[in-house]
């Protein structure tokens, strides 16, 4: 079986809270660097102000910590579609992920799609690529809808995106543990970028990765042998029970490294 090539591993600020106090971000920024990862990811809310307000960029860039993802609410400003990827430019940044805001359960497929593919363009021009998170009570909540809005994109323009925790919780009429890899293997030919989470029905999606429902050995075999190469955000809503964010961190880092030998 072929390797996978070259994969790094983010770690989201969520698990450190929604909306990451200042006060908080050193703390997260120390405690991705001891659990081992080699990147951080953020809200677009959240990283105007820290960049506004504290020393965020000296601290990742004392810790060797590239920023690699951003989540941004899905609108009509396209000023802020701009800014946000300038500073992503000047970071390094590759990955823009938009989410929620206009793209409701029930909103038209056309014009959140068409909407997707005029925030891609506009990534594009700071060599950024946008993508779509599929999300609980959105659209693209369940399997079928994801596709749908993936495929009324332009392939040139917006790029593929799951987020493995919530298909596993939302792709229903499959079977839980395979709903994952279902989607990556029906849509491999536009993933660009993932999303590492779990999901189980006593933690919802505080679970840590290979501590919940998804089959993740089905989702490691498919990276290695379609050569996946590039970065994975990981995420937690939470931590589980008394741990604490850190300790969650390495735990799901431990079990990708040992998953995908990384």
């Amino acid at each position: 079986m072929t390797e996978a090539v070259d994969i790094k591993l983010a770690c989201m600020s969520l698990m450190w809270g929604g909306n990451l106090p200042n006060e908080t971000m050193p703390t997260w920024i120390d405690d991705v660097s001891a659990a081992g990862y080699a990147g951080v990811a953020t809200f677009e809310r959240v990283l105007v102000r820290l960049i506004e307000e504290t020393d965020f960029v000296e601290r990742i860039t004392d810790r060797g910590l590239p920023l690699v993802s951003v989540d941004l609410i899905i609108d009509r400003d396209f000023d802020r579609v701009h800014r946000v990827c300038e500073i992503m430019q000047q970071l390094g940044a590759q990955h823009l992920v938009t989410i929620g805001g206009l793209a409701q359960k029930g909103a038209d497929m056309n014009e959140i799609a068409d909407l997707l593919n005029q925030i891609g363009e506009i990534a594009l021009t700071y060599d950024v690529h946008a993508c779509f998170h599929n999300h609980t009570h959105h659209t693209g909540e369940t399997l079928e809808e994801t596709e749908e809005l993936l495929h009324r994109t332009a392939p040139t323009k917006f790029f593929g995106f799951v987020d493995v925790g919530h298909a596993t919780k939302d792709f229903i009429g499959y079977p839980v543990d395979q709903r994952a890899a279902i989607f990556l293997e029906r849509n491999w030919d536009r993933i660009d970028f993932l999303e590492f989470k779990d999901w189980h029905e006593d933690f919802d999606l505080r679970t840590e990765v290979g501590a919940g429902r998804c089959d993740y050995e089905s989702v490691f075999r498919l990276l290695k042998e379609k050569r996946y190469s590039g970065w994975i955000t990981v995420e937690q809503n939470g931590p589980t029970e008394e741990k604490t964010p850190v300790d969650c961190a390495r735990a799901s880092r431990e079990f990708i490294r040992q998953g995908l030998g990384i």
